[in-house]
């Protein structure tokens, strides 16, 4: 029986079994309604108020229930289980009842199972209350040995609205205990009363709020009715006394009074705490002062009526969907099919009260039931656009009601085509009369197969000549066989037999072809509507709507009957609601409906859904040809690929236009979800911020949040009555041009500040080469303050004020660029001068005009500020008239209200704490909407050419540097005049084009919207699954064996390798936590081209919070947890730290000391970097690294089809681009012109030349590898793991089918630590050898001696380089200092000012903060250059302490400081490094007269700092460089030490080439990196 039965007889069962009926069950009740907790409480948990009897009869009777009110499938948390379960629904019944793992539970809003915390539970409210129950309305009889039910409402039971069974307006789903969807309150399941159906009776026209919602929610009344709800902002509340929202703590709002018995519930009545939001609402600081709340969203649309809607577009349904067309091509109006016939047919499948068969799975779904919303009714539009559609293919276009003879078969003696007349029994490799039911319990629906039958189809092809009617016939003697039709003399030839595709000869029981909208064939889908729609159901005694039709007998009457004009439209709708909207893969779990309403939530832009329904109707599965489908199975229905699946599609999107499904808001919707899904190419390749030198860093201003949000705003409500262009509803894909309009927007915005990483536009210009101080009144010939608005908008101008005073935010950020732009009165900047660069300061000592001539800032407030520069008091006007305080005094809504943007212009930049990242984009998009998109000049179209420029294929890209031209300048034309009074050309044109093109092509633009091109043939075979070269087949290493002369150690305790003792964790965290200054000061360090900084992506709090979810909670599943001790041993606490000090070790050494997340492109191959670095490097191959032992099988699948691009790089300049995998073949980066390559396709050292499959790249702190390592992470801290109900910290990630969230989730910076932790357990630290190791290490206390035989083994068995191997021990070292394991030597402090920190090698100007250095120079550490070295007199005098400098840049000095490198040999390693190892001593000696001092003779008489290069850098601070003092010494020494001769190598300049890190053996630039030079002579 149904779930609802077996919950019905498990009810009995149970109230049986309760000692006493009503009065138990009573109390029980009661007593229930106030065991209220947290969603752990749960029945049978020792809850003591709730009785288990008592929850398990609830828990029955909402079974029995809960879906009678779902027509379609849905999924529904139990609430009598505080949402820990939940049911799928079917055709109002229960499919299937599930249960979340421990610790989460059921969350409506995700449809899926969260954390308990994260989730609202609504209270359980039974169906009925008191007298209104009765056990009839359970389906109980009057025998049925039950009692009444009696409920009585618990006097402390807080009030809950709600009105009395039967009597509920629809919209909440009545009092029949069923869940609604709608479930945005506390208590959604119950009948909400709606107070607003009479707050307004009698009371005046205005607002007034709902007590209800704590003044929240407040209405709108006129004329006696509620006009329109609105809501308040998240904090605030409606104030009757100022007529709109103010702050909720300075509201009082009246308490409400119920109007109801209050009914039981059971389980908690609170809210719990709401999910996390991705950061805090943005609300002014100071509390609002005006009436209208400036977010305050607009009410909802009412849903429309559906009926009303299609016969709104009767006409063109006429003249675009029922049309016809004849063989050489000309519509005409249907004659089978017609617009009335099937809106009545429509308008009879749908009833949901009247089913055609009585069965609610045959209602044809409309979105049209009782309660529905707005998107519903699209989603019932979508399900009428995807069946006529298919109607239009099989049927419509041809203007036929039976099927056609349409497919030719070639005579195997002469190769003529001709049409077989056994097509009648199938065409296509099909035969109809096998078409059987596939179900075991509908077998018997099918119509049994009547050889003797005699039918001809009622309608055939017309044209000359056309083949017949198909027909079906009785073989006889005197026609065995069948022949086939010859266009070319328009007869039968029955000569000999002639075979259809199938291998039919014959005709005999071929009645079964296509018939109808659908051409529904075979003899399970006529059986069945003869079951279900014919004779044989009023045979049965149920529901029939053609009593006197045999199906089966004649079902020719679809075309041939009386009712044909209905019946071809009804046994059609007929049919889709039986295959098509009730279809659902339990294997794949591919359902109709879910697909239908994800394809309208996700913008109507993935066409896949529609391609999956052609695949049902012509071969009954979504993925057609089906899986394990022959010919010889089911008359071979599954075979083959779908019919013109191409016309399908096109059908679909002109149906899709005509009923104009989703409108703009689907436009929006499509727009959103694209940039949604391209979130990592947004990250990694747009919102990228570039360095002076040149290295990429993720924007810290331009967020993706802020964009998507502030592009939605645009693009929904607008500002102004401007939107953002979202696409054109009209024509199919009409999304691809607001695709390229929000790229275009997005490569203007690039170049204008994200680049920059900007908000105040730089002082880029240069006259006669210096910057002007005073072109902050306008660059390129421009004066801002002049942008003034048009007659009929110059009302909205801002005025000029001279003494307006304002001060930028952000400039350049290149070595002493010049200062952020300011504006003053010329009482207080009389005149301005330039900037001067090389001092990094201003100089107004006299007067420095700008290109127009201006010396002075007054007035000059109006510079570019925002994403794409907004500038002008024209445009800054009218931000403050639609967005900003303006808009807020005049009663109009304001984004930002509190911001005068005429008065604070400067408002834009400096509100990140108010407003967020936001408002410079809001204020992009809104110049945008106001002015680019709005452009008509002389017969120039922004629009117009936007569409030409997509329609023609995405090439004449002429129209970019137009846009640069409207946007920069103000003309489409450049060189123009535009905004200035000179032509002139676009700030960066090229650059703007180039970028442009770049994240077109980075967003797929042309690949998405664009038909595909035929497949060419790969270059080369795919690669072989097993590598060329000896490779290891799982990442896990072999671990070293205790030696055998040692005595043999038994097992540490599982308890140890278990979950840590909670006074265990507690120990470390405080250790961790008192180790923090330390630990970033130490270990969080990476090395950047320009020296060694603290790492941006690796922080000591991400590791905290790390460690914390790895040692404790719901941790990474038993047996899996970090080591930090067990709190047996007395060193349990320096066992833990130990192992934490081995793992940060490994940790530098793999991916912090590079401050990357991903791994990086590193090995070339022909000196060239290959794309399909990706796969593996050093030989590897990450995906065929399998698992094995006892984690047989666990890996992930290899989907070779997957796409993820890498968020992080190497970065050094030109240096190759984040990995990335797809399905594509690839070439290599070319490191010179900073491009990829892929024409020839170019392969690793693996062989590999493609990235097909490879999304395996090393991650995270540990950079895990291989699909091994990603199985394993998805299998116990991943989504499997929640799958298959063990616990899992991160339910929501796959981390098979997306490994790039280790790098690019929101929770990134505890996920590069949480999976490398992981690795390392899985990987090292269950070895028992190694814990083995590590005690005895710690036991004999030989950490404190820095005795190396454990990281010595350690490296042996993890690997690495030379300088790896090396690292990772001084890193050991350096760990175990941290947590104080072993003393750490006071080191000198050497710091020392410079631009970086070779320059403050350079400079050795000795400083203690950044306030000691001059200019824009800061103070830096560890600058070990500059130690004081012996100064020896070249006469014998004396010595003394000479700090040693050298000059700016190193063109006329000998570098003394050359590093000293680490050892080769580690300790007890037996790993030697197998470059050279001489060691050899110089002694370089420099002879100088200039030294330091404050005057000639205070140099002369200290003689203390000498300065050979006779520069001033050289010197402290308030001191100069004097020359010729003869009476110092005139030569000083030091030795140096080397490891090797003098050689070759690359640098930026020959000091930086002394690191000796790039080798340039031939001598030439050519082998160095991008930017290099290859330096000779340098002494390493």
């Amino acid at each position: 029986g149904s779930a609802g039965d077996a919950g019905k007889a498990n009810y009995v069962t149970e109230i049986k079994q309760q000692s006493s009926y009503a009065g138990s069950f009573a109390s029980s009740f009661a007593s229930s309604g106030n065991g209220g907790g947290s969603g752990a409480d749960k029945p049978g948990a020792g809850n003591p108020q709730t009785s288990p009897g008592m929850v398990q009869t609830q828990s029955s009777l909402e079974l029995a229930s809960i879906c009678s009110s779902q027509k379609w499938f849905a999924t529904l948390p139990l609430l009598t289980t505080y949402c820990a379960d939940y049911v799928e629904c079917s055709e109002g019944e229960v499919a299937r009842e599930m249960s979340c793992p421990t610790g989460l539970a059921f969350d409506s809003t995700i449809k899926g199972c969260n954390w308990i915390s994260q989730v609202e539970c609504p209270p359980y409210v039974p169906p009925k209350t008191n007298s209104d129950f009765s056990l009839g309305d359970l389906g109980f009889g009057e025998d049925d040995d039950f009692d009444g039910l009696v409920v009585e409402p618990d006097e402390e039971e807080e009030p809950v609205y709600t009105v009395p069974h039967g009597k509920g307006d629809g919209k909440g789903g009545g009092g029949n205990g069923s869940y609604s969807n709608n479930n945005s309150g506390g208590v959604s399941n119950i009948a909400t009363f709606s107070e607003e159906d009479s707050i307004c009776d009698g009371a005046p026209d205005g607002t007034t709020p709902l007590l209800t919602t704590e003044c929240r929610d407040y209405v709108n009344c006129v004329g006696g009715k509620v006009d329109e709800k609105l809501s308040c902002p998240e904090g605030l509340a409606f104030s009757a006394a100022f007529s709109g929202c103010q702050w909720a703590s300075s509201v009082i709002c009246p308490t409400a009074a119920p109007t109801t018995p209050v009914p039981t519930t059971m389980g908690p009545t609170g809210k719990g705490p709401p999910p996390p939001t991705r950061r805090p609402t943005p609300m002014p600081t100071k509390r609002p002062v005006y009436t209208k709340a400036p977010t305050t969203e607009a009410p909802v649309a009412a849903p429309v009526d559906l009926w009303e809607w299609i016969k709104s577009r009767r006409r063109r349904l006429n003249q675009e969907i029922f049309q016809s067309k004849t063989k050489d091509g000309v519509s005409y109006r249907s004659y089978w099919f017609q617009y009335q016939d099937f809106y009545r047919a429509l308008e009879i499948v749908s009833d949901e009260d009247a089913s055609i068969t009585g069965k609610r799975k045959h209602v044809f779904y409309t979105g049209t039931e009782r309660g529905a919303e707005q998107r519903d009714y699209e989603y019932g539009l979508v399900n009428i656009a995807a069946f006529l559609s298919q109607a239009m293919t099989e049927s419509i276009q041809h203007d036929a009601c039976d099927e056609f003879n349409v497919e030719q078969n070639t005579d195997s003696d002469n190769g003529k085509a001709h049409y077989a007349l056994s097509n009648s029994c199938g065409q296509f490799g099909l035969n109809y009369q096998e078409f059987g039911c596939a179900r075991p319990d509908e077998a018997d629906m099918a119509c049994p197969v009547d050889r003797t039958m005699v039918l001809q189809a009622t309608t055939s092809q017309i044209y000359p000549n056309a083949p017949p009617p198909l027909e079906c016939r009785p073989r006889s003697t005197g026609e065995s066989f069948t022949g086939f039709w010859d266009v070319g003399m328009g007869s039968e030839q029955n000569y000999y037999p002639y075979e259809n595709s199938f291998g039919r000869t014959d005709v005999e029981g071929c009645c079964w072809w296509g018939r109808g909208a659908l051409h529904t064939r075979g003899i399970c889908n006529l059986g069945k509507i003869n079951y279900y729609l014919g004779k044989k159901a009023s045979d049965d005694g149920r529901v029939s709507r053609y009593p006197d039709t045999d199906f089966c007998s004649f079902p020719e009457a679809i075309c041939a009957a009386p009712e044909s004009r209905e019946m071809r439209w009804i046994t059609s709708f007929f049919e889709w609601t039986e295959r098509v909207q009730s279809y659902n893969d339990p294997k794949t779990g591919w359902n109709y409906m879910r697909k239908l309403k994800e394809f309208v939530d996700g913008g109507l832009v993935d066409f896949d859904f529609l391609g999956a329904v052609s695949g049902i109707v012509t071969k009954d599965c979504h993925d057609a040809p089906c899986d394990g489908a022959t010919m010889g199975i089911d008359g071979g229905r599954g075979t083959g690929a779908v019919s013109d699946a191409e016309g399908r599609l096109k059908n679909f999107q002109q149906v899709l236009i005509v009923l104009d499904v989703g409108g703009e808001n689907a436009m929006i919707r499509a727009l959103i979800k694209y940039f949604t899904d391209r979130t990592d190419i947004m990250n990694s390749q747009v919102l990228r911020s570039q360095t002076p030198q040149g290295q990429m860093y993720p924007s810290y201003r331009y967020q993706l949040a802020d964009f998507l949000s502030a592009l939605t705003h645009m693009a929904e409500k607008g500002v102004g009555g401007k939107k953002f262009y979202t696409g054109d509803i009209d024509i199919p894909e009409g999304v691809r041009y607001g695709v390229v309009n929000a790229v275009m927007f997005l490569s203007q915005a690039y170049k204008e500040s994200v680049q920059y990483d900007a908000c105040d536009e730089n002082n880029w210009e240069l006259v006669n080469d210096r910057f002007p101080l005073s072109n902050a009144c306008g660059q390129l010939g421009m004066s801002y303050q002049d942008f003034k608005c048009r007659a009929d908008e110059k009302f909205m101008e801002c005025p000029v004020k001279p003494e307006m005073e304002q001060y930028g935010l952000t400039s350049a950020g290149w070595f002493q660029a010049p200062a952020p732009f300011k504006c003053g009165p010329k009482e207080r900047f009389p005149i301005t001068g330039f900037w001067d660069y090389e001092e990094g300061r201003e100089n107004n000592e006299d007067a420095y005009a700008n290109a127009l001539g201006r010396v002075d800032v007054e007035g000059c407030c109006w510079w570019g500020r925002g994403v794409i520069q907004t500038r002008g008091t024209c445009n800054y006007g009218k931000l403050n008239y639609h967005l900003g305080k303006r808009a807020a005094l005049e009663g109009r809504d304001a984004l930002y209200g509190e911001i005068d943007f005429c008065e604070f212009p400067q408002g834009i930049c400096s509100s990140d704490e108010t407003y967020g990242g936001e408002l410079q984009w809001m204020v992009g998009f809104f110049e945008w909407a106001d002015r680019i998109q709005t452009y008509d000049v002389d017969g120039w179209n922004y629009l117009e050419k936007l569409k030409e420029f997509t329609d023609g294929g995405y090439t004449d890209f002429s129209f970019v540097d137009a846009v640069s031209g409207v946007l920069n300048i103000g003309c489409h034309n450049p060189p123009c005049k535009g905004f200035g009074s000179v032509p002139v050309q676009p700030h960066n044109k090229r650059d703007r084009n180039d970028t442009f093109q770049r994240i077109l092509n980075a967003m797929q633009v042309s690949r998405i919207f664009r038909p595909p091109k035929a497949p060419t043939p790969l270059p080369t075979p795919e690669p072989s699954l097993e590598p060329t070269q000896s490779l290891p087949t799982t990442e896990l290493p072999t671990f070293f064996d205790v030696p055998t002369e040692r005595p043999t150690k038994t097992m540490a305790p599982t308890a140890e390798l278990d979950r840590p003792p909670p006074e265990v964790v507690v120990e470390v965290e405080q250790e961790v936590k008192k180790s923090k200054a330390r630990f970033d000061k130490l270990l969080l360090k990476s090395e950047y081209p320009d020296g060694e900084r603290p790492s941006y992506l690796y922080t000591w709090q991400g590791f905290q919070r790390a460690l914390k979810k790895m040692t404790s909670g719901t941790g990474p599943g038993e047996q899996n947890f970090f080591y930090i001790g067990a709190g047996i041993s007395p060193n349990s606490l320096q066992y833990g730290l130990v192992n934490i000090a081995a793992f940060m070790a490994h940790a530098v050494t793999q991916a912090i000391y590079y401050d990357s997340c991903d791994e990086n492109s590193w090995e070339q191959v022909s000196f060239r970097y290959p794309i399909s670095n990706s796969c593996g490097q050093k030989g590897r191959s990450y995906q065929d690294e399998k698992c094995d032992g006892r984690h047989e099988g666990m890996e992930c699948e290899v989907d070779p089809t997957m796409e993820v691009y890498g968020v992080t790089r190497a970065r050094w300049l030109g240096a190759p681009p984040p990995l990335y995998c797809a399905d594509r073949s690839t070439g290599y980066w070319d490191h010179i012109t900073g491009f990829e390559e892929n024409e020839p396709p170019f392969a690793n050292s693996a062989g590999r030349n493609d990235v097909r499959g490879c999304c395996w790249w090393g991650r995270g702190a540990l950079q895990i590898k291989g699909v091994c390592s990603y199985g394993l992470l998805n299998h116990y801290l991943g989504k499997k793991a929640a799958d298959e109900g063990r616990p899992s910290l991160y339910p929501d990630i796959d981390f098979c089918k997306n490994p790039g969230a280790i790098c690019s989730d929101r929770r990134a910076e505890e996920l590069r630590w949480v999976t490398a932790l992981f690795h390392w357990v899985i990987t090292v630290q269950q070895s028992q050898a190694y814990l083995s190791k590590l005690r005895e290490f710690v036991d004999n206390n030989r950490y404190a001696e820095e005795e190396a035989s454990f990281i010595g083994q350690m490296n042996r068995v993890l690997g690495g380089t030379a300088e790896e191997i090396s690292r990772r021990t001084e890193m050991f070292f350096t760990a175990l200092k941290v947590f104080g394991l072993t003393e750490e030597p006071e080191e000198p402090v050497l710091t020392f000012c410079g631009r970086d920190k070779t320059d403050a090698e350079s400079t050795c100007t000795p400083c203690e903060t950044d306030m000691d250095c001059r200019g824009l120079l800061l103070c830096h550490s560890n600058v070990t250059a500059c130690n004081v070295t012996e100064f020896v007199d070249s006469n014998a005098q004396g010595s003394g302490s000479v700090p040693l400098a050298t000059d700016v840049d190193g063109s006329d000095i000998v570098d003394l400081t050359g590093p000293t490198p680490a050892a080769n040999a580690l300790p007890d390693s037996g790993v030697v490094d197998e470059g050279p190892m001489v060691s050899q001593s110089a002694a370089v000696s420099i002879t100088t007269t200039n030294y330091c001092g404050k005057s000639w003779s205070d140099a002369a008489s200290r003689c203390s700092f000498a300065c050979p290069s006779g520069n001033d850098r050289q010197c402290p601070p308030e001191q100069k460089c004097f020359g010729d003092i003869e009476t110092c010494s005139d030569e000083y020494s030091q030795s140096i030490q080397s490891s090797g001769p003098t050689s070759n190598y690359c640098g930026l300049n020959w000091n930086h080439a002394a690191r000796c890190s790039v080798l340039c053996s031939s001598g030439t630039d050519a082998e160095c990196p991008n930017g290099q030079k290859c330096f000779g002579d340098v002494v390493c």
